[in-house]
């Protein structure tokens, strides 16, 4: 029987009570993003097919934080690192360096259970990769890394509470335009544009400014800019543990800043690990 099958499934719009603790006096964000892989020695093309938005999205996320956090707890000390293509190595990626960050960002190409890296040919699997230190939190814009009945979560946690990905394949955007009501009455309709880098800027925001729970700021981030008015297919997912802590009530899925243990957490006989996932439109699994 495969790891995975020891999962709990829980409903998707299960709850739970977190643990109120007031907010954290330092917040830290590390973020590993590849828009240009290298070429491969044989055919002089990207190993992997280039990128045009994981740096964007790696920059948004992090301003997202920083500003929000600024905005509501101004005694809360905020710090981040950003890795960009060449810097986005194994090596670099699978060291200790990220257990110095509570949230780990990461955007690349994907598949089960494992990301690419920059340097050709270079992949991490779930085991390389176990979380822990002070690393609570981590979002994989990648696709399928976390497909659902067929991951295995279980070797990257190592004190992280929760992991936010997709399940299914992921297409990023760069520029969409899209029409709106506006105007007296909202009698006209007026074009925007909108990114799919959109995602991540409003689950920080989602998350820290209006104090939706980990799992809805992020399913909420993606409906509205990759789902909504789209006609897109997708399926967000998040990885978490849930049970006792301290002997109190605790779902990692859960979690706002403000409501969250500052310090790592382990699957034990009061943890376990679960998933949910939200399944918008026709996603693709290849």
């Amino acid at each position: 029987m495969k790891k995975f099958s020891l999962i709990l499934l829980l409903a998707a719009f299960c709850t739970a009570n977190a643990v109120v603790q007031n907010a954290p006096s330092s917040f830290s964000v590390i973020t590993y993003a590849i828009n240009n892989f290298a070429t491969s020695p044989y055919s002089g093309e990207p190993w992997q097919h280039n990128l045009s938005t994981p740096v964007k999205a790696s920059n948004e996320l992090v301003e997202s934080f920083e500003s929000n956090i600024s905005d509501n707890y101004k005694n809360t000390k905020f710090s981040s690192r950003k890795h960009h293509d060449t810097e986005v190595t194994k090596s670099l990626f699978t060291s200790k360096e990220s257990d110095n960050f509570n949230f780990v960002y990461v955007d690349t190409h994907g598949n089960v259970d494992k990301i690419a890296m920059h340097p050709y040919g270079q992949i991490v699997h779930n085991y390389e990769k176990p979380f822990g230190g002070k690393t609570y939190w981590a979002m994989f814009t990648a696709c399928l890394t976390f497909k659902k009945r067929e991951m295995d979560p279980f070797p990257w946690f190592n004190g992280i509470h929760s992991i936010l990905g997709y399940s299914s394949s992921f297409h990023p955007y760069e520029n969409e335009t899209y029409k709106v009501k506006c105007g007296l009455f909202n009698q006209f309709k007026c074009s925007r544009t909108r990114h799919s880098y959109y995602v991540q800027r409003d689950f920080a925001e989602n998350w820290i400014e209006d104090k939706q729970s980990i799992w809805d700021s992020y399913k909420n981030a993606v409906y509205r800019w990759m789902v909504q008015d789209r006609n897109y297919g997708i399926e967000p997912v998040i990885v978490f543990l849930f049970g006792s802590v301290d002997g109190k009530d605790f779902d990692s899925s859960n979690e706002t800043l403000e409501k969250s243990y500052q310090k790592p957490l382990y699957r034990n006989s009061n943890l376990k690990l679960a998933y949910k996932w939200c399944t918008f439109g026709t996603p693709e699994y290849d």
